[in-house]
């Protein structure tokens, strides 16, 4: 006895005894092909998300801004085959470019011959024309930091073929400039616990652990070590005010900068008093450079809140010939001593010390 069998909506058959294909209503594969488009997008969206995470832990743990950016430049050239032009950041209120981590010519000279490598129009390495990424955007990418601390530019083309969308090159940019602002918080921190705040030279925390590390250093080369004590500081105080007690401060660390090598070691040992390392000096040529030193502080005439003062220095120097068993507390006692000595007769004079760690 045969039995009716109510078919489905949309099936069609042919014949008895074989089954069909199942030939959907109009409108149901569009409806497909969405939900096959945006399981596609779904996928790509959590991929990017991965990326993302992946491109915040290889450049989020750096403290360097320019370890930040040499980073993020190699992962995005090794991971996503983006090809990075440049990375430009900048510091403060006044808007200018501090500093290009990368300034890459060659990689720019293959897209446009004739263009310099550039974000700041007014700067330029290579002393090429620089005509500002405007005029040469149709090959390349450059996003703005949220906070606009900055820029990363990139290739166009190697973009285009990552296939990646504009919101992961958005999350990369924000990424970096957060990582970069994270870094530079580090740096300025950092700086201020190894600086004196007023001169801006080394503290003597920092100055003397570099004492520490010349003075264990294997070698036979002398080193020197200078205390340098301003004159007279607490008359200057006293008379005019703290306010240009400072500037002469400033003053005296201003020429250290000046008058040493760039190998030598300034800093603010404390008060009036600072010292420099001398690096492979000896006793003559520290005595001459000391010399030379006190003669163009009180040399150089400046006016410090209106008020022509006339500053000097008094020098002691401790020479390290020999540093078998060297203390640095023994050489710092030892240049404290050649600088009371120097200060006794009349000060503005420089007294000298020979020490041998042996003998400590």
């Amino acid at each position: 006895m045969l039995r009716s069998v109510t078919l489905p909506r949309g099936l069609n058959p042919v014949s008895a005894g074989r089954r069909e294909a199942f030939v959907p209503r109009h409108g149901v594969i569009p409806v497909l092909s969405e939900q096959a488009e945006s399981q596609g997008d779904m996928q790509r969206r959590i991929q990017e998300l991965l990326l993302l995470a992946e491109f915040n832990a290889a450049i989020g743990t750096l403290h360097d801004p320019n370890q930040v950016c040499t980073a993020a430049c190699s992962w995005l050239e090794e991971v996503l085959r983006w090809e990075v032009l440049s990375i430009s950041c900048t510091e403060g209120d006044a808007g200018q470019f501090r500093y290009q981590v990368l300034y890459l010519d060659d990689h720019l000279s293959k897209i446009c011959p004739d263009l310099a490598v550039g974000v700041n129009p007014s700067t330029s390495r290579s002393g090429k024309r620089d005509m500002g990424w405007s005029e040469f955007g149709h090959n390349v990418i450059s996003v703005c930091f949220p906070d606009r601390s900055g820029v990363i530019a990139v290739s166009r083309k190697s973009v285009q073929e990552s296939q990646f969308s504009d919101e992961l090159l958005a999350g990369i940019a924000e990424t970096l400039s957060r990582c970069l602002s994270n870094a530079r918080e580090y740096s300025r921190l950092k700086t201020l616990s190894m600086h004196d705040h007023l001169t801006g030279l080394y503290n003597r925390r920092v100055f003397e652990a570099m004492l520490e590390v010349e003075a264990r250093k294997r070698t036979s080369k002398p080193f020197s070590l200078l205390l340098i004590d301003l004159d007279n500081f607490k008359t200057i105080n006293d008379t005019y005010g703290h306010g240009t007690g400072d500037e002469v401060l400033v003053y005296v660390a201003e020429m250290l900068r000046l008058n040493f090598r760039k190998s030598d070691i300034p800093a603010r040992y404390g008060g009036d008093e600072f010292g420099v390392l001398l690096p492979e000096t000896s006793l003559d040529s520290a005595q001459r450079i000391a010399e030379r030193f006190r003669g163009n502080v009180s040399g150089r005439r400046s006016l410090f809140g209106a008020r022509n003062i006339v500053p000097t220095v008094s020098v002691g120097i401790a020479v390290v010939s020999d540093r078998a068993n060297l203390e640095v507390a023994q050489m710092v006692e030892e240049a404290d001593r050649a600088l009371y000595r120097a200060k006794a007769p009349g000060k503005n004079r420089v007294c000298t010390a020979l020490v041998t760690g042996q003998n400590g």
